[in-house]
């Protein structure tokens, strides 16, 4: 009889020790519906200046979609920009490539990016010609996505497209809508903001978790802590607005962890509050671009685990991942001579090139995550302090903020 008590209990303790949420997580699809393009140079100017191989994106979609089916996932978090640029075909076919997996059982949560509602620019492509296409509206974007979150919400915010939902008895999901597509024009913003109401709404679900002893994760677009330096200098639309203040009040309410995207880099950060609560910002890469990265979760109530793959090739092209490496490292290159020159360094022409290089060595290291300084890194700063008569030791150099990036366990 002892014997059996002893081994009901262990049995207990296992499965209270093992209970867990087995997750993926993407962002940043900028899926454009195979309807609205035709092989052409209109797409390809396209991709040249953006470097999104939007022309890659269903089949790497498709295979990302494949492995989740095959994986014993729960839930699946969307974070933002699902559409290339809000086109309704293609919110209505990225909404059919999920079904299987709903179908199978699991669980899909989505939320906004400054991509998918009342874009003004939302366009199809034909051979040489670019044409208008319909978008959607706040309304048609709950619509679509009504069992990707919004249909079994436990709350929604009256001001916005954030809800809350269970994810088990323990754990609720807060999805928070920080875009400004209500604010749109001529052209999308890419910056984020969460409106006063709706962080007051925020505030009270939080407030409330804590009373009842809940964990509360977090899922929004925007980034909440720089992920590298002086993002907030360079690349400030890729944070939201108040992000400091956010964050350590998010920290403070008990939030342990938020999942993000819109940098399209694949990168973990912790913010810090005054009180000495942490905060960690999981951003995930995009699926329109190198890396092509997409993560799995293991989630409990006081850590997580994840672990990255990357898609490297696609049925029509196996050098996929080296190719938009190699596109990315020049969209990188254009990027940083601009904000070189809009940050007003009285840079000589001799100097110039060679800050942009290593600029960009950065930026394509900081896309994969993890980074680590290689051999073409490190002659591009020796070439810049060689240049700059200023010695400069790359010990020094912060390449990436703790914790690691791509396979990592958090304690909470």
């Amino acid at each position: 009889m002892k014997r059996s008590i002893l081994i009901l209990l262990v049995l207990i303790i296992s499965v209270c020790v093992s209970s867990q949420i087995k997750m993926g997580v993407i962002s940043d699809t900028h899926y454009l519906s195979e309807k609205l393009m035709e092989d052409g140079s209109a797409i390809d100017q396209y991709i040249a200046a953006s470097g999104k191989s939007i022309k890659a994106t269903p089949e790497v979609l498709d295979k990302v979609l494949a492995d989740y089916l095959e994986s014993d996932i729960e839930m699946l978090f969307v974070c933002g920009d699902m559409t290339k640029d809000g086109e309704r075909q293609s919110h209505l076919d990225f909404v059919e490539k999920l079904k299987p997996l709903q179908e199978k059982g699991v669980r899909v949560f989505v939320i906004p990016g400054n991509h998918d509602i009342n874009m003004p620019n939302a366009v199809g492509y034909k051979e040489g010609e670019i044409y208008k296409v319909d978008n959607v509206s706040v309304d048609d974007f709950e619509e679509i996505y009504a069992d990707c979150g919004y249909a079994n919400a436990l709350k929604k915010d009256d001001h916005s497209l954030s809800y809350l939902a269970q994810l088990d008895d323990k754990i609720w999901l807060l999805a928070i809508d920080a875009a400004r597509y209500a604010e749109y024009e001529n052209m999308s913003i890419s910056s984020g903001r969460i409106l006063p109401q709706t962080e007051e709404w925020i505030m009270n679900i939080l407030n409330e978790a804590q009373g009842k002893d809940i964990q509360v994760i977090g899922m929004m677009h925007w980034g909440l802590t720089e992920h590298i330096v002086y993002q907030s200098e360079f690349f400030e639309q890729y944070l939201v607005d108040d992000w400091q203040r956010l964050a350590k009040t998010f920290a403070d309410k008990g939030m342990k962890a938020i999942f993000t995207g819109h940098f399209h880099s694949n990168d973990i950060s912790a913010a810090v509050s005054d009180n000495d609560n942490k905060i960690y910002d999981i951003e995930t890469g995009t699926l329109s671009s190198y890396p092509y990265a997409y993560r799995y979760v293991d989630l409990y109530k006081d850590k997580l685990i994840v672990r990255t793959k990357n898609i490297t090739e696609i049925p029509s092209n196996t050098n996929l991942a080296e190719e938009d490496r190699l596109r990315m490292k020049i969209v990188a290159e254009k990027q940083a001579a601009q904000k070189l020159k809009n940050f007003g360094l009285d840079l000589s022409p001799d100097v110039l090139p060679k800050f942009v290089e290593a600029l960009s060595q950065l930026f394509v290291l900081h896309l994969y995550g993890d980074e680590e300084p290689n051999d073409a890194l490190l002659k591009s700063i020796k070439g810049l302090s060689e240049s700059m008569d200023a010695p400069f030791d790359v010990d020094d150099l912060e390449l990436d903020f703790w914790p690691a990036d791509n396979n990592v366990e958090i304690m909470f």
